[in-house]
């Protein structure tokens, strides 16, 4: 950080050790590509750690000992200007601690710096000090909130439609995922002439290299939705943003409900009316809504006050290759692993568990998720047969052991469920909506529902009773769930009538052509 402001960067720990007491572990953080120093004013950096472990965060500094630190400059590229200063140069603080100094390679860049301190320290540095701060306060306004709506209502909605152009977002712009990635994905597989832009927050290595990005709520961001011809997305655009009418909003949504969503929800009876008019004003946006079934027109659509005319009953786009994958199956084709278990190192003859719970919340900030089982125990007596693949709900994150490494794997970081539904033999879950998906897999499923009476009887209340509808055992403690695991050598054979009226109640229009009908119903006519 430097003085009067700071960079992070995130970087991956590569190895864990455990030494007696402590935990040992090495990382590399490759910061000549990332630190951007202004260049003049902020000649001196120090290092600050902040690391994170079972929900706890510390900060401390680093101690240099016995390493060697010379020679090992740096490049780096400051933002105001490179006449004074083109790399970083290690060294170790009054107090052992390490820090960076922001150096010239060559004399003239060493007078140069000279000439510009004795500058700044004068009546033209006080100038351009003041200057800058205000300049930053007046960026500071610019980019807030409410000038960032007053932007887009009163400037970004006055520019014109940009014809076959389509703002793609995931969760909130958290992943590229889900539906909105099925449908764009079979777009540029039909080779059709658009121009997409995809909505992201942190991290964009994992979006795609052949759309724009547009980081969620910046400028380019809503630019980008004033003047599209279609939005999709799986959850929300931004509440406050007013669609214009010749946009066109394609409502995905990300799974058919068993808890009470909308305005059936009895938190929302708190609400002030205008406060439910505002949510009102956001759902009435979209102008077609996706369904799998009659279910989702008397639970979703009724919640959120849909009129009949914005329902599409064709099926989610991301469930489009699990029903291709079922039909192959049955038509007797062998199953197909595919990449991602040579990448997991899954071996051949080991089944694969999927754990996908749904949110829970922790009473705190870190959204913690415990595991309702001890899956040290789990792999004691089933890691001759399983490998278990936790995938976190993405608003919580689990922390695994280091001895169930090869049994257990958190997943969660991948942003995309269905290449794992695919993949799974055995899906374990309790609530979350992921039950309807794998269900078209006609595979396996084992409900943890250690929580059943707090969950849907205290909280938010239900749709129907999961007890009578479940293709699968509902378990409610560890011995339950291993035992239930144990009773599926028999391939789920008992529950396979469940499964069929379960996909036949809450899946009937789940075809396997969702993608394809959506792009011959919007999107034909931008062939090339």
């Amino acid at each position: 950080a430097r003085r009067r402001g700071l960079q992070a960067f995130t970087f991956p720990v590569r190895t864990v050790r455990h030494a007696g007491p402590v935990v040992e572990w090495e990382a590399v953080a490759d910061i000549s590509g990332r630190l951007r120093p202004l260049g003049i004013i902020d000649a001196v950096w120090d290092v600050r750690l902040v690391l994170e472990a079972d929900g706890v965060r510390t900060t401390t500094r680093l101690s240099v000992a016995d390493v060697d630190l010379s020679g090992r400059a740096l490049p780096v590229r400051p933002r105001l200007t490179r006449m004074v200063a083109d790399h970083v140069r290690p060294h170790v603080s009054a107090k052992g601690h390490l820090a960076f100094e922001l150096v010239g390679q060559d004399p003239q860049r060493e007078r140069a710096r000279e000439l510009i301190g004795k500058s700044v320290r004068g009546r033209p540095g006080a100038l351009a000090k003041s200057g800058y701060r205000r300049a930053r306060a007046l960026r500071k306004t610019l980019t807030s909130g409410p000038s960032k709506l007053r932007a887009y209502h009163e400037v970004f909605l006055r520019l014109p439609v940009k014809k076959r152009t389509v703002v793609f977002e995931s969760h909130l712009g958290r992943q590229y995922s889900d539906s909105p990635r099925a449908l764009y994905e079979e777009m540029r597989r039909q080779g059709l002439d658009f121009e997409a832009y995809w909505s992201y927050t942190g991290d964009p290595g994992a979006f795609p290299e052949d759309a724009t990005l547009v980081r969620r709520w910046s400028l380019p961001y809503l630019k980008a939705l004033a003047q599209a011809e279609f939005w999709v997305d799986n959850q929300s655009f931004p509440l406050k943003l007013a669609k214009r009418p010749e946009t066109t909003y394609l409502q995905t949504w990300h799974g058919s409900a068993l808890k009470k969503m909308g305005f059936d929800q009895p938190a929302q009876k708190t609400l002030t009316r205008a406060q439910q008019a505002e949510q009102q004003r956001a759902l009435d946006r979209f102008d077609r809504f996706l369904v799998r079934s009659e279910h989702d027109v008397r639970t979703l659509a009724r919640a959120f006050r849909l009129p009949e005319r914005a329902l599409l009953r064709v099926g989610y786009p991301r469930n489009d290759a699990l029903v291709q994958a079922r039909r192959r199956e049955e038509a007797g084709q062998a199953r197909r692993r595919g990449p991602l278990a040579a990448e997991l190192g899954i071996p051949a003859g080991k089944q694969v568990l999927l754990y996908a719970p749904t949110f829970r919340t922790s009473g705190g900030r870190s959204h913690r998720f415990e595991l309702p089982f001890d899956v040290e125990r789990f792999a004691e007596r089933f890691a001759d047969r399983y490998v278990l693949l936790v995938r976190s709900h993405y608003l919580n994150h689990v922390t695994l052991p280091p001895t169930v490494a090869g049994s257990v794997l958190d997943v969660s970081a991948h942003h995309d469920v269905a290449p794992f539904l695919e993949l799974a033999d055995v899906l374990v879950t309790d609530y979350s909506s992921v039950m309807f998906d794998y269900a078209l897999l006609d595979r396996p499923m084992v409900f943890f529902t250690y929580d059943y009476q707090a969950y849907v009887q205290e909280q938010r209340g239900t749709y129907f009773d999961l007890r009578e509808h479940a293709p699968g055992p509902l378990v409610e403690d560890e011995e339950a769930f291993f035992g239930a695991l144990e009773d599926l050598a028999d391939g789920g054979q008992h529950y396979a009538a469940a499964r069929k009226r379960f996909v036949a109640h809450f899946g009937e229009y789940e075809r396997g052509d969702a993608a394809r009908t959506l792009v011959e119903q919007f999107f034909a006519h931008w062939s090339r």
